[in-house]
């Protein structure tokens, strides 16, 4: 099935789930490969790992590693569409606030994934910088990478809540993310923020990972209000 261009990975996402309704993936099976639901969704491969991606933070589908992606067992209302529909915010003011919003949920994410972290969660937040920088020349890979990163680190705070949060948030604007990875040196920057947080998470400091990540967040906070900054001349 052909996916018409609208929002490519809210339109897969939506007809992935059309498919598990109607019996065509069984729950508690491994899924199909990246390139097998790429063919059968006419997208790209990075559109399917965001898609995935997006499943995986609420519970729908786990990857599990060296032995592929698997559909979860079904919990009555663990989806509602409306909520992972994304959130189009054509207003570069409420981009800022989404902003403000992710660095004091992402914050505590942080300090609380140090304090209850698993080894699994720890292997997950791993993989992400690995794809990070195996995705140094490819800045909308390295976006993806990013997306799965923060995404790994509300999962490890063990919050369903703040997980679900911080998707949602981190959806809303998920277009404007590739944009800052275009600016020259940014990726390798984020990048070592993204493993001074791992460091803070994996010893278990709970304030220096939180204040690590709000700061790492001051980024995309600068760059919308330069740009309000500037649609206001």
């Amino acid at each position: 099935m052909a996916i018409k261009r609208k929002s490519l990975v809210d339109d897969v996402v939506d007809v992935f789930l059309k498919d598990v309704e109607n019996g065509v993936y069984t729950y508690g099976d491994k899924l199909p490969s990246q390139k097998e639901l790429a063919n059968r969704y006419q997208v790209s491969l990075i559109v399917i790992r965001e898609a995935l991606t997006k499943l995986s933070a609420v519970g729908i589908i786990s990857f599990h590693q060296g032995k592929g992606t698997y559909l979860n067992k079904s919990e009555e209302g663990t989806f509602a569409s409306p909520e992972f529909s994304s959130l189009i915010f054509h207003n570069i003011n409420n981009l800022l606030e989404i902003v403000e919003a992710r660095q004091i949920v992402e914050s505590e994410t942080s300090s609380l994934a140090a304090k209850r972290r698993t080894n699994n969660n720890l292997l997950e937040i791993e993989r992400t910088i690995d794809g990070m920088k195996k995705s140094l020349n490819d800045y909308e890979n390295f976006a993806m990478w990013d997306v799965e990163f923060h995404i790994a680190v509300a999962k490890a705070s063990n919050n369903q809540v703040l997980q679900k949060i911080t998707t949602l948030l981190i959806d809303s604007y998920r277009s404007e993310i590739a944009k800052f990875f275009q600016v020259p040196g940014v990726i390798e920057t984020i990048l070592m923020e993204h493993e001074s947080i791992y460091y803070q998470i994996l010893h278990g400091n709970c304030r220096k990972a939180s204040v690590i990540m709000r700061n790492h967040l001051e980024l995309p906070e600068k760059v919308f209000s330069a740009k309000i900054a500037e649609s206001g001349k």
